[in-house]
Order: C-alpha cells, then sequence, then structure tokens
C-alpha cells in the first residue's frame, strides 16, 4: 500500500505532537511508500520510503496560501499514494474530499477528542471509516467508526532502573480547560508538604494561555509555589520524568488520553478521576474530584511488593491493547483494499 498522510505537525521535538513521528516511522514498516503533508514540519529523521511535504506554515504562510499549497500537492503527487489517512484535523478532509473522489483515492480519519464541530460532521460522511482510541473519542455517530485503541511505543516508555521518588507526581497535558488542572492542585493542597507535582504542558491557543494565567494564580492562592512546577519538555524527555514520579494525576474530561497509557507503560500508577480513563484502570485506582487526595496517600501507603503489581498490571493493559505496532498493523489491515 501507498499512503498519504495529512497531519498537523511533523517534528520529533514537539512537546505535544512529537509522538506522531513515531507513528511515521511505524507506517514505513508496513507500506511501499508514505508520503505526508505537514501543515508545519520541523525536525525529522524519517526512511527512505517516506516523502515529507510542508503547507509552510513553519514559514508563516496564510492560511489561504496553504490551502492552495495543499491542493496543489495532493493532485500533484497523486501517483504516489493508494489511500489516504487524515490524522485530527477533519477540514482537510472537508477540503480535499471532491479532489480525492475525483482521483478515486478512498479516505480515512483518525480522530480522538471531545469536540465534535461542522467540519466533523461533514468530513464523517466523506470517508470510508473514522478510527478512533476509544468509543468516547468520536463524539458523531457513525456507523463507519471503528475503535482500534491507542498506539503507544512501549520499546521506549518502560519502566526505569532508577528507583522512583515517592512524593514525586506528574500530570501531562496541553493547558486547556477540558484538563481540569485546578481538581489537581486542590488535591495537592490536601496532602502534606513532602509531596510536589510536576505538570508537563504549554498553552496553545489565546483561551489555553488565559487558563495558564488562571492556573498560575490559583497555585498562588493555595500557597504551593514551592510545590508545583509547570514546564514543557520535548516528547523525547517524558519517559525520563514518567519512570521518576510515583503517580500520575489525572482529571481531563476529553477523550482516552495518549499520557495516560504513556505513564501507565512506564509502570507509573494513574489515579484518575475520568470516566474515559476509569475504564483501563483498577477500581483501587478510580477517584472522584474528593477523593484523589485520599486515593494518593492510600497509594503511598501501601507496600511496594504491592505497588509494583499494580504497576506491573497498568503496564499489561498497554502492552496488550494499546501499543504502537499492533495500532498500525490495525490501521493498515483496515485501509487495505480487499
Amino acid at each position: 500500500m501507498k499512503l498519504l498522510i495529512i497531519t498537523q505537525i511533523v517534528d520529533c521535538d514537539h512537546p505535544i505532537l512529537g509522538f506522531f513521528h513515531r507513528w511515521i516511522e511505524e507506517f514505513s514498516k508496513r507500506c511501499e511508500k508514505v508520503t505526508v503533508i505537514g501543515q508545519y514540519v520541523g525536525r525529522y529523521e524519517l526512511p527512505s520510503n517516506v516523502h515529507v511535504l510542508s503547507l509552510r506554515k513553519e514559514k508563516r504562510w496564510p492560511r489561504f496560501l496553504q490551502v492552495i499549497r495543499f491542493w496543489l500537492l495532493i493532485v500533484h503527487h497523486r501517483h504516489a499514494y493508494d489511500a489516504v489517512l487524515v490524522h485530527m484535523t477533519p477540514i482537510w478532509v472537508v477540503l480535499g474530499w471532491k479532489l480525492w473522489f475525483v482521483l478515486r483515492k478512498p479516505i480515512y480519519l483518525w480522530y480522538e477528542a471531545r469536540g465534535g464541530r461542522w467540519p466533523l460532521r461533514i468530513a464523517s460522511l466523506c470517508v470510508r471509516k473514522v478510527f478512533s482510541a476509544s468509543t468516547r473519542g468520536m463524539p458523531v455517530w457513525t456507523w463507519k467508526s471503528v475503535i482500534v485503541g491507542h498506539g503507544i511505543d512501549i520499546d521506549r516508555f518502560v519502566p526505569g532502573e532508577v528507583p522512583r521518588d515517592a512524593m514525586f507526581l506528574v500530570t501531562v497535558g496541553r493547558i486547556t480547560a477540558a484538563k481540569r488542572f485546578s481538581i489537581i492542585l486542590n488535591a495537592l493542597a490536601a496532602l502534606e508538604e513532602p509531596y510536589h507535582l510536576v505538570i508537563v504542558g504549554v498553552p496553545v491557543t489565546v483561551e489555553d494561555r488565559s487558563i495558564n494565567t488562571g492556573l498560575h494564580d490559583l497555585i498562588r492562592r493555595l500557597h504551593l509555589q514551592n510545590r508545583v512546577v509547570i514546564r514543557t519538555v520535548a516528547n523525547a524527555a517524558l519517559p525520563s520524568i514518567l519512570q521518576r514520579a510515583t503517580l500520575f494525576l489525572h482529571a481531563s474530561e476529553t477523550a482516552l488520553d495518549k499520557a495516560v497509557l504513556e505513564a501507565m507503560a512506564c509502570g507509573c500508577a494513574v489515579v484518575s478521576c475520568s470516566d474515559v480513563v476509569q475504564s483501563v484502570l483498577p477500581e483501587t485506582l478510580r477517584t472522584s474530584p474528593e477523593q484523589m487526595a485520599g486515593v494518593v496517600q492510600w497509594f503511598c501507603s501501601l507496600p511496594k511488593h504491592e505497588q509494583d503489581n499494580l504497576r506491573q498490571t497498568l503496564r499489561h493493559t498497554v502492552t496488550e491493547h494499546h501499543s504502537l505496532s499492533r495500532l498500525i498493523g490495525r490501521l493498515c489491515k483496515e485501509m487495505s483494499p480487499l
């Protein structure tokens, strides 16, 4: 199969979407040729059968020029691909489906998020299948929906050899209202002072930056300045943080969070009050916003061998149901012609 992938960012150093570089690598092992059109292209190191093209957002091209370049590229390279996979951006399905229909290229969409705005509704009518990691990942009902699990690089997200810091708590995600970081900060305030938290995340939109300002205000009001750090890290540096933390705290109301599964793969136990994430957790690690601090204290009071058993159970869940190789193999099978 020769595959065209449309994605937002191709950049292995990007703090949020750097993981997709590994997806492309894995596709290259299973496809004769992979052509990637990225809206923004940064640093990448990919096999010789991968051709990366940019819509020049990194050069600050205006949107209308990006769209025109998109149309030119999908027509010019029409002989280089048999099928199209659009990752997380249904607007490109809306903009490209007429040309792909004329060119007789089947279209597929990957979508795992909460929002279900009009581009998704239209895109769902134009594609053959919509792939999601969980049932909550596709907010618009369609008979074309296919649940395939997430794709976690279980060879990179592994338990570490350095002992964990028993008081080190972590959470990871874009700084946005849906992540509900305030719940986690209030839980930290209810814990004793040795507990400290690292929030690995970055604001993206103007609204996100307002949320970020509000988080810093809340940290000051709760007197947590010496116990909380908000930082951005490259995707490559994330495993070492998850390997040292004793717990990953999660309160997001979005779909099944990839960061949660990455933590589980690293043997970092997860405490969550999210309905979607609770489905992949043992009952003992499920909580409510009000009880999160209590569950943290309970887990940290367990004997080491009981903690280790829970950590192994969490990693097993990821290796069995959410590994990258399993996901890409399933996607290729779903997109292959009969």
